[in-house]
């Protein structure tokens, strides 16, 4: 799919939602040469356009700016279409089928390896499966499952082909499981620790890489999306993205995020960000850097999410702080100095009170605030201090409704519903003057918006009937901010998107309902109509 810089003259009818204050509703808006040149009535919309405009119309739903998920793994996302899929599995017996198929279907894959998205609380057993286990399914090759950023189930092969052995040390901000023998079981959890056998994966052939990245962004377009920020990317993986840039493939706005990988050694983390020619905003309006991602903590449904308190279930354990606080205020001052924002994966209460202490310190040296700074996930209470701090430093928060969805039934277990009701607290953040942009973190969640906005705005969790803290619920209109202009903010592109207003980018999704006025439950029998990039359709039409 081949996307021009510029689209054709085009007239769009109907409910239009602007997200402008200026002007919230219109009944037209008129795009030449992707930009948007008048909102307004259709008449005006008409004149602007010029005769050869093409006109589309819609006699429901309404037309929103086009969706942004500030948190997404689009190109895992689309490379996990080519790897093993366990995001259906129910058991550890389904896993080794689907790995002991995989390598059946694939005799020439050096390892074998499955995609992200799947979870540890959908398996009856509410365990990784050990290296024996997936040895059952193959041992003539390794075998590398990496869940969600936080851990990686691998068998004896890939054990040692990373040399891990009953006598490797942990690794600082990393845990190695070991059975009851002392031997290490196959579980790896967190950075540190998964990528010692991470690193030894082969990388699939660029070809592979660019062909994925196209497809997947047909999927994101059909359910609204129009931006990404995809975080945590390695200068290979950002290589791919400016590949399809060049070659007008790129029709996903993507604001692509550098990992400041924990796991390598901190002077050469550094060196890395110090000797990058480009800054955060570098790019264009197709493409351009995000701030450094940095992970913090663990994960709440492993257990190594950084806690104030242990976890109820594990009275010993208050988590993993998977970057030593020393290196992050290293790594948090070099980008302030540089120009840098820096996007931080916090989870647990403890790590985002150590964040704001250092993002503090770092503001009196040098300012943030037009950084814009981000917490990831941040969910696990939050306090009314860090609430505060945060929008005193100018701190904006990626948040993922579908990951509160998604998580919820295992966190209640863990946390109990009073607990849980205060999780991903929305509406605390918006109270306390603090900028939210949605998110998915797909492919760890699923990443359809419409998903999004009607979790931030039912606070319901999978499974249940009843809504889990339905004080942190948001209205209508902040939902869709939250994916719309606050999103454009958070993705350093305010002045180009996520407004339909005169002079910036020919954006917009068409929904079949009004995400603003309708009650809540008609999101989730919503579709996307159409979706446009630079008044280009990309989906529907």
């Amino acid at each position: 799919m081949t996307v021009e810089v510029s689209g054709g003259d085009q007239v769009v009818r109907g409910d239009i939602v602007t997200m402008d204050p200026q002007r919230p509703r219109a009944e037209a808006m008129a795009i030449r040469a992707g930009r948007i040149v008048a909102v307004g009535s259709l008449a005006e919309a008409r004149s602007a356009a010029g005769p050869a405009a093409r006109e589309i119309g819609f006699d429901r739903g309404a037309v929103v700016p086009g969706l942004i998920d500030t948190h997404n793994h689009m190109f895992w996302t689309g490379m996990a279409q080519r790897l093993v899929d366990l995001t259906r599995c129910k058991s550890i017996a389904e896993i080794v089928v689907e790995v002991r198929a995989y390598a059946a279907r694939n005799p020439k894959a050096e390892w074998i390896v499955c995609g992200a998205g799947w979870h540890v609380a959908n398996l009856a057993e509410g365990r990784h499966p050990t290296r024996e286990e997936l040895d059952s399914a193959c041992a003539d090759r390794p075998v590398y499952l990496p869940r969600g950023g936080h851990s990686a189930a691998v068998n004896s092969l890939a054990l040692a082909r990373a040399g891990i052995t009953r006598d490797t040390p942990e690794p600082e901000g990393g845990r190695i499981e070991h059975d009851a023998a002392g031997e290490p079981n196959g579980v790896l959890l967190e950075p540190p620790a998964f990528e010692l056998v991470g690193r030894h994966v082969p990388a699939s052939s660029e070809a592979d890489q660019r062909q994925s990245l196209r497809e997947v962004q047909k999927l994101y377009h059909a359910a609204g999306l129009t931006g990404i920020m995809d975080p945590g990317l390695t200068t290979e993986v950002i290589g791919v993205y400016q590949s399809l840039w060049s070659a007008g493939e790129l029709s996903m706005r993507s604001v692509v995020m550098p990992l400041a990988d924990s796991s390598r050694p901190l002077e050469e983390v550094l060196a890395g960000i110090a000797s990058s020619p480009g800054r955060t905003g570098f790019g264009d309006a197709r493409l351009k850097l995000g701030g450094v991602k940095v992970f913090f903590d663990g994960a709440a449904t492993f257990g190594t999410a950084l806690m104030r308190e242990p976890f109820p279930d594990e009275k010993c354990n208050c988590g993993i702080q998977v970057t030593p606080t020393e290196s992050f205020r290293r790594i948090a001052r070099l980008c302030a100095q540089r120009g840098w924002s820096m996007g931080v994966h916090v989870v647990g209460g403890r790590a985002i009170d150590i964040a704001l202490e250092v993002f503090a310190e770092i503001d009196c040296e040098h300012p943030i605030r037009d950084l814009r700074f981000c917490l990831i996930h941040a969910y696990l209470w939050p306090s009314k201090e860090n609430i505060a701090r945060a929008a005193k430093l100018g701190v904006v928060v990626a948040t993922q409704p579908s990951m509160q969805y998604s998580f919820g039934p295992v966190l209640m277990k863990r946390f109990g519903a009073v607990l849980m009701a205060n999780a991903t607290p929305v509406r605390g953040w918006l109270d306390g003057g603090v900028t939210v942009g949605g998110g998915s973190d797909s492919p760890i969640t699923p990443f359809p918006p419409l998903l999004g906005l009607w979790q931030a705005r039912t606070r319901h969790i999978a499974g249940s009937d009843e809504p889990l803290g339905r004080a942190q619920a948001v209205s209508g209109e902040e939902a869709l901010t939250m994916y719309t202009r606050d999103a454009a903010y958070v993705s350093f592109s305010e002045q180009e998107r996520g407004v339909l207003r005169a002079g910036l980018l020919g954006d917009w999704t068409a929904l079949s309902v009004d995400p603003v006025a309708c009650d809540p439950e008609a999101l989730r029998e919503a579709s996307v109509l159409a979706t446009a990039v630079n008044g280009e359709l990309v989906h529907g039409g």
